[in-house]
């Protein structure tokens, strides 16, 4: 992991140790009756809000840590129907003007 990704103790100014973390997210999934949520529910879901309102796909790439922005399009590159009739909506707008 990079540096600049690392993720600081607020009170230590250390980085976190995973193990907490993963019991501070099983706890308050558990807590929000999600017991069976982890890690990779918490990114596929930020993913999937960032793809909603349009935030660039190599954006969202980028947030994820991607190697490639090709490896966040074949796993979040679909599009939802909301997402489908906004853009469609857009381009139907441009012709309009």
């Amino acid at each position: 992991m990079a540096a600049d990704r690392l993720r600081l103790h607020p009170e230590v100014g250390e980085p976190c140790d995973p193990r907490n973390a993963f019991r501070a997210l099983r706890a308050a999934a558990t807590k929000a009756g999600l017991p069976h949520a982890g890690l990779h529910t918490l990114r596929h879901s930020a993913a999937s809000v960032m793809l909603t309102p349009g935030v660039p796909l190599n954006v969202i790439s980028d947030i994820l840590g991607h190697s490639s922005i090709a490896i966040t399009g074949d796993i979040y590159g679909h599009v939802s129907p909301g997402v489908a009739r906004r853009a469609m909506d857009t381009h139907g707008d441009a012709f309009d003007r």
